[in-house]
């Protein structure tokens, strides 16, 4: 009999522990899900849902359409080193002739190396990521670039930051890259 309650006693400790333990983790204080903290911003017809602290960003391309950036990044020449662009153009060539050709071109740069290229699947279309290091400027930058096509239309997800933090920022990258809605019916 005093098996019986001591198991007992051992099952509602591990029940209530484990609630309290779901509890918290569920909790809109867990700082790892970043849709609890996200805002959500409108461009040119593309929506993407950005982290909270983030604001809408100016590029200095002439084919960006949309740009979010980490204001907490600023270098020292006010920019910020930690962003996500999308850049747009009309291009009648295939997605992999314009990929090979933009990265044929800047791996002869020496301010360029090339880490990877493979193909993934982004707003229902196929796609081609490609990830660099790029060293303009004094600072080494990594980069995630993420191309595909709709129609006539040449898409670009550029992903930016200083190679030091790149790694600790992918989640918040992939967060934004998994949410945003380029409008295509």
């Amino acid at each position: 009999m005093k098996k019986i309650i001591v198991i007992l006693v051992v099952i509602v400790i591990l029940v209530i522990g484990g609630s309290f333990a779901y509890k918290s983790f569920m909790s809109p204080d867990n700082s790892d899900d970043k849709s609890q903290e996200s805002i959500e911003l409108t461009k040119n017809g593309i929506t993407m849902l950005v982290p909270g602290d983030w604001v809408e960003a100016n590029s200095g391309s002439n084919t960006s359409i949309m740009s979010a950036a980490d204001p907490n990044s600023k270098n020292s020449l006010d920019f910020c080193d930690v962003n996500v662009n999308i850049e747009k153009k009309t291009s009648y060539n295939s997605l992999s002739y314009e990929v090979k050709h933009n990265y044929d071109s800047l791996s002869r740069d020496s301010n360029y190396e090339m880490l990877y290229d493979g193909n993934v699947s982004i707003a229902g279309n196929e796609g081609m990521e490609v990830g660099y290091l790029s060293s303009k400027s004094g600072s080494i930058k990594q980069h995630k670039a993420i191309w595909f096509k709709q129609g006539d239309d040449l898409y670009v997800i550029l992903c930016s930051a200083p190679q030091s933090k790149f790694a600790e920022e992918e989640s918040t990258f992939d967060f934004i890259i998994n949410n945003i809605d380029f409008g295509f019916k």
